[in-house]
Parts: structure tokens; C-alpha cells; sequence
């Protein structure tokens, strides 16, 4: 009976060791599971920091890679990032164009306050952000306006479309990007294209032709132009309301678009649809032909001629743009109508 008692004893307390072991080693895991975590917050906190420093850097590229240093350790400070520290490096680069790309890294040492216990003091974490300042690859949501390079004015209103006054050949600057005939390209005015497009040249791309769309298209042409005036709001109907000068470049034709204005930023503006981008072409032709897709053109509907019989101009403005519209990003091109930054890694 002794030697039963005695045995039992003997379980009890190597159970009680076990059990603080465990306990032990369950509380360990917790404590390191609390400071991992902690740690991947501060990633997160600060890869945002460097894609914020990295974007806002790019925004001064290619024309001056000293302001994108400076404006680029302002904005990692503006988010936390100790530059003295924790900045370890940021460096303009060239990769499709002369200063067109920025990279910034940093770097944060993250202590432990509950894993000292299992031996770990502390982890550095690092982020990384490049961004680069590109011209569109291509991209869908086009209007179905065919304009020639040579016909692109930035001083003041001009024509988009032509009426049957100011060309000769059958083609009014019409073209059909989703497909022929009348209902298709009044859709196209109203929506944009669902058809990607590529301007030619650029890498990766092999759909930069289009069809010339022959006729003056009097009725779908009003149609679809009315529906983009009735549905912009009062605060972007004009251009001054919808386009601000861009300090970040020498050019005065250079702009960037208010927040509201701006059918491209992140959740869409439904406000702004007299704000259009087009395919800017290579040739015009006698009925119906391909033609090659150059670049693209941003422009902003002002008004519409009688558009009766004959005659039907849409008239507006040029501009040039520093808006991201989506699709791919291709070099910077300082003779496209639009320029943008985004993130590449």
C-alpha cells in the first residue's frame, strides 16, 4: 500500500512539473505571438511610408531628380520614418527613360517587450517602395474619336469631331473601337470603349489598330454627347473647374485634375464625365480603313454644334494630363497628352 501511495505521489508531482512546463512554454508562444504581431504592424505602417515617399518622389520626376530626393525624405518623414535612422537609402534611377524611376528603402529595429523570455531581443524589418512616371501602354474606357496628331491644339477650343465643311474623304473623325455601326458607337460615347487599345510601339502590346467609323453620324454622335453634359455635375461643367495647373513640370499646358473631377481615382467620379480621353491616330481615309493608334489625347467636351444634316462638331479642349487612367504603364513619352506615377514594386 505504501509503495501504491508512494508511486501515486511520485506521478502527482512530476505532473505538476510538466504542467508548469507546458504552461511555460504556452505562455512563451503567446508572448512571441503578441510581439510577431506587433512587428507586422509596423511592416504594414512602414511599407505604406515608403510607397507614400516613393509616389510623391516620382511626382517630380523626369524633370528634376534633386527635388524627387528631397520630396521624397519629406514625405517618408511626413509618415513617421526617423530619415536620420530609419531612411536607408533612396536613389532615382533611369529604366525606360532618362530619371524616370525612384526607389525607396527603409528600415526599423522593433523590440520585444514579451519574447525576451524565449531569447529574442528584438527584429529589424525593412520595406521597400519604386515608383515610376510612364505614359499609357494601353487602356480601355476610350471614346470613339480618331484624332490626328496634327489637329491636337492646347491654346483654346477646337474641334474633336469635324462636320462634313472640313473634310473631304468621307471620315469625320469618327472610328469603332467596340465594334461597327451606329448603336455601338453611341454607346462608346456614352460608356467608353470595353476593348483594350495599345498605342503603337510599346512592348507587350499588339492591338494598336483601329477602325475609321465613315459617315458624319449626326444622331448617335448628339446622342451620346447630350448624355455626357446631362450627367456632369455643376462643380466639373467647365475646365478651369476640373483641371489645375501642375507646378511639377516646366510646360504651362501641363495639368493635374481635382479630386472630385477625376473619373480615374480610386472608387470612380461620376461628376466629370465631360472629361474624356481619346485614341490619337495616324491618318484619316476615304470610307472605312485601319489606322494606327499613336498615343492618346485627354480632352474635355465643352460644347456641341447644331449637329443637324451635315453638320456636327464637338467642340473642346485639349490638355495635357498627369492622371493614372488605368491599363498599362510604357515609358515616359514627353510628346503623349498624358503622364502618370504608379507604384512598380
Amino acid at each position: 500500500m505504501r509503495r501504491i501511495l508512494r508511486a501515486i505521489g511520485s506521478e502527482r508531482g512530476q505532473g505538476l512539473v510538466l504542467g508548469a512546463l507546458a504552461l511555460f512554454v504556452v505562455a512563451g508562444f503567446a508572448a512571441l505571438a503578441i510581439d510577431v504581431g506587433q512587428a507586422m504592424h509596423e511592416r504594414r505602417e512602414l511599407q505604406k511610408a515608403a510607397d507614400a515617399a516613393a509616389l510623391a518622389g516620382a511626382g517630380e520626376l523626369p524633370f528634376s531628380a534633386g527635388d524627387a530626393l528631397a520630396i521624397a525624405q519629406e514625405w517618408a518623414e511626413k509618415n513617421g520614418i526617423d530619415v536620420a535612422g530609419e531612411l536607408s537609402s533612396v536613389e532615382v534611377t533611369s529604366t525606360h527613360a532618362p530619371n524616370d524611376t525612384i526607389t525607396v528603402q527603409v528600415e526599423r529595429d522593433v523590440p520585444y517587450l514579451f519574447a525576451r523570455v524565449l531569447g529574442f531581443d528584438s527584429q529589424t524589418i525593412h520595406a521597400t517602395a519604386t515608383a515610376r512616371v510612364g505614359s499609357p501602354a494601353a487602356m480601355a474606357g476610350l471614346r470613339p474619336f480618331g484624332v490626328l496628331e496634327s489637329a491636337i491644339d492646347y491654346s483654346g477650343s477646337t474641334p474633336l469631331k469635324y462636320d462634313s465643311q472640313n473634310v473631304t474623304n468621307g471620315n469625320f473623325g469618327a472610328v469603332a473601337i467596340d465594334g461597327n455601326g451606329a448603336s455601338v458607337y453611341r454607346n462608346t460615347i456614352k460608356y467608353g470603349s470595353d476593348t483594350p487599345v495599345c498605342a503603337q510601339g510599346q512592348l507587350g502590346c499588339t492591338n494598336s489598330t483601329i477602325e475609321t467609323e465613315p459617315g458624319n453620324m449626326t444622331g448617335p454622335t448628339r446622342q451620346g454627347i447630350d448624355y455626357l453634359i446631362d450627367h456632369t455635375a455643376d462643380a466639373c461643367d467647365e475646365f478651369d473647374k476640373v483641371f489645375v495647373p501642375d507646378d511639377g513640370t516646366p510646360n504651362p499646358n501641363d495639368y493635374t485634375l481635382t479630386d472630385r473631377c477625376n473619373p480615374f481615382r480610386p472608387g470612380g467620379a461620376d461628376d466629370s464625365q465631360q472629361f474624356i480621353v481619346t485614341p490619337v491616330i495616324d491618318h484619316l481615309c476615304d470610307g472605312r480603313c485601319d489606322v494606327t493608334v499613336l498615343y492618346f489625347a485627354v480632352f474635355f467636351v465643352e460644347n456641341l454644334g447644331s449637329c443637324t444634316g451635315n453638320s456636327c462638331e464637338v467642340h473642346g479642349r485639349f490638355a495635357k494630363a498627369n492622371v493614372d487612367v488605368g491599363g498599362l504603364i510604357a515609358s515616359y513619352d514627353e510628346d503623349s497628352a498624358i503622364s502618370f506615377v504608379r507604384l512598380v514594386d
